[in-house]
């Protein structure tokens, strides 16, 4: 997982942020009480931040910024070769039988693994 995002809007309300295969996350924290949210939408109406403010509009000049990174991730994203049969939460996480194949000649072949 990558370095996770922080904006703080005020003493008692902060937010973070992460991405991961199921898309974007946003941990906010407001008083003593914190969620996870997916929703930009559910995450506006849980902090309780009117339009017109300064809080609101740093949140949504924020949100702005990493929608904009993440299109240009999926950009890039796009230009990079396909890896074909594999499903993009197989090759997020690494696991998976396609990603750990091994191959008939290899000595381990027939060994079975006990864990």
């Amino acid at each position: 997982m990558a370095k996770r995002d922080r904006l703080h809007l005020s003493r008692y309300q902060s937010i973070e942020t992460y991405r991961d295969w199921n898309g974007r996350a946003y941990i906010a924290c407001s008083s003593s009480a914190s969620m996870l949210f997916r929703d930009v939408a559910e995450l506006r109406r849980w902090l309780k931040l009117p339009k017109g403010i300064a809080s609101r509009e740093a949140l949504d000049s924020w949100i702005a910024s990493l929608e904009a990174m993440d299109a240009d991730r999926a950009i890039k994203r796009e230009q990079l070769p396909k890896n074909e049969g594999l499903s993009e939460e197989l090759m997020a996480t690494g696991f998976g039988p396609e990603v750990h194949a091994i191959e008939e000649s290899d000595p381990n072949f027939a060994t079975k693994t006990v864990i």
